[in-house]
């Protein structure tokens, strides 16, 4: 049987004891209104008195401004989690992307000023460092939390960024820190192939088998194919939160990455017809770092990726990032990660 029709029964009804916790604090305390938005300092005392069913689980939430490093095990891209009901709803942001998926029932997403009715089948993808809250107050609703780090999403979701759609052009953004939608939203009325994904990476995530990390990727990577497979043509997607003043940016940002190994900033310029000087200036403006910068991050993380092959030599490595000299591949590479190629493979296996 299929993930989501099996789940969908199970939760109609079982909570679990952190969330009968929450259900009756919720329920005590009716004249605080909970389910509407609150900073976190004006809940803190319903987190704590929660806390009793599960220790160690409510003091990474106390803080309006959530970091990669509270949430993440050390050696994963993404995870996935079950959003409490009757949570608080308190707002906050964080550096890492959020995927939020509506299994069942009917919730409300805060996002800045804009109040989301999400339910069962929608998706909504939020930008990091976006201001949002999320209402979940009610038994038979299920909302799943898939969150992917920033820092690593360019290396473990390489395929996403190389289409020309909707999600390349929202993850491009992100990553270059360039204006960006607060969020996607995709009604996808139930659909159970793409809930089957989701169901795969929950029982993926909550389990301990070889290559984790690896097969949580992979899963996602499919999930967000899925998605714009069945439902791209119909997202809805909210005004910039401040004006493009360059349309050009995205394409150059993609033209870079897709050609890093041998691009140069002459061809960039004369491709976009722009002074060398004014190519500069909105890169660096859009990203923190220069051109050059960009192309050597760029490189870097790709030898990472290469590097997990065995397979595949170092000078082979060096010839398809675009060094004429295995020795510049060898001092750049040391520079960025303090060893050299070859040590890291080793380190790395």
């Amino acid at each position: 049987m299929r993930f989501y029709d099996a789940y969908e029964y199970e939760i109609d009804t079982n909570l679990c004891k952190t969330e009968q916790r929450l259900k009756d604090l919720y329920f005590k305390n009716q004249d605080r209104h909970l389910e509407k938005p609150h900073d976190i300092k004006d809940c803190r005392d319903i987190f704590v008195k929660a806390s009793q069913t599960d220790a160690c689980l409510f003091p990474k939430f106390l803080v309006d401004n959530l970091e990669e490093e509270l949430f993440f095990h050390k050696n994963l891209d993404c995870e996935i989690y079950k959003h409490f009901r009757y949570l608080p709803c308190n707002w906050h942001s964080h550096s890492f992307l959020e995927v939020l998926c509506v299994l069942h029932g009917s919730c409300y997403n805060y996002i800045q000023e804009q109040k989301l009715k999400m339910q069962s089948g929608d998706i909504c993808i939020i930008a990091p460092n976006t201001q949002h809250a999320v209402s979940v107050f009610s038994d038979d609703c299920i909302v799943f939390n898939i969150i992917l780090r920033t820092s690593t999403f360019e290396t473990a979701f390489f395929g996403t960024l190389s289409e020309n759609d909707v999600l390349s052009d929202f993850f491009m953004r992100m990553l270059y820190h360039s204006p960006t939608h607060p969020y996607l939203l995709f009604r996808t009325h139930g659909d159970h192939e793409l809930f089957n994904y989701v169901g795969y990476a929950y029982e993926e995530f909550i389990g301990n088998r070889q290559y984790k990390n690896r097969m949580l990727n992979s899963i996602i990577d499919a999930f967000f194919i899925t998605l714009l497979r069945n439902h791209g043509a119909n997202v809805i997607v909210p005004s910039l939160v401040e004006d493009d003043q360059n349309e050009n940016l995205i394409f150059i940002l993609k033209y870079i990455q897709e050609h890093f190994a041998t691009v140069t900033l002459k061809e960039l310029s004369s491709f976009f017809n722009y002074s060398e000087r004014q190519l500069q200036r909105i890169i660096k403006s859009s990203t923190g770092m220069s051109f050059s910068e960009n192309i050597q991050q760029l490189r870097m993380n790709q030898a990472t990726r290469l590097l997990a092959n065995p397979d595949i030599s170092i000078a082979v490595i060096s010839e398809e990032l675009g060094y004429s000299d295995i020795g510049n591949f060898r001092q750049a590479f040391k520079k960025c990660f303090g060893m050299t190629p070859l040590e890291y493979r080793n380190r790395t296996r």
